[in-house]
C-alpha cells in the first residue's frame, strides 16, 4: 500500500495533465485516471523499477485515453495536439514535455500555498479572477497579483 501511495503522490499530476492534453471534461479526466491507477494497482507488483513502473503508467495511460474515444465513438483529432504519440520523436518530445510538466510542479510547490492554489485555479481548472476573488473574499486586483506573481516566478526559474 505504501508502495502505491508513493506511486499515486509522484505521478497524478503528470497523468492528470497528460490525459487533459486529450479529454477535455474534469469528470472524464478522473474516471480515466481511476482506471489507470487502478491498472496501476494490479500490475504494480511485477516490477520495482521505477522506470518500468513509469513506461507501465505512461503505456496504460495512452490505452485508457484510446478506450475512452472508442467507448464514446469519438475520433482522436490529429491536431498535432492531440495525437497520441508513436514515433521515437514524438515520444522523445512527450518525454520532454513530461520534464517541463514536472519542473513546473516542483516551482509551484516553492510558491505560497494560496498563490499556487489560485494559478492552479486559474490557469488549469479556468476560473476566472471574479470567481476566484468572490470564493476567497478578497479583490480581483489581489487574485491578478497572485497570478502575476506565479507567472513570474516560472518564467524565471524555467530557464
Amino acid at each position: 500500500m505504501a508502495q502505491f501511495k508513493k506511486i499515486y503522490s509522484e505521478y497524478k499530476h503528470k497523468v492528470y495533465f497528460f490525459v487533459r492534453k486529450y479529454v477535455q471534461r474534469d469528470e472524464d479526466v478522473e474516471d480515466i485516471m481511476q482506471d489507470i491507477f487502478v491498472h496501476v494497482w494490479k500490475h504494480m507488483h511485477k516490477t520495482t523499477d521505477s522506470s518500468a513502473i513509469e513506461a507501465i503508467i505512461f503505456k496504460t495511460s495512452k490505452q485508457e485515453v484510446a478506450n475512452f474515444y472508442r467507448k464514446n465513438k469519438m475520433v482522436l483529432i490529429s491536431s498535432g495536439q492531440n495525437e497520441i504519440p508513436d514515433t521515437e520523436d514524438e515520444i522523445l518530445e512527450e518525454a520532454f514535455m513530461e520534464e517541463q510538466i514536472s519542473k513546473i510542479e516542483a516551482l509551484l510547490d516553492k510558491l505560497p500555498e494560496k498563490t499556487k492554489e489560485l494559478f492552479i485555479q486559474h490557469k488549469i481548472e479556468k476560473l476566472s479572477y471574479s470567481h476566484l476573488a468572490k470564493e476567497n473574499k478578497i479583490s480581483k486586483v489581489a487574485i491578478g497579483k497572485h497570478i502575476n506573481k506565479a507567472i513570474s516566478f516560472l518564467k524565471i526559474n524555467l530557464h
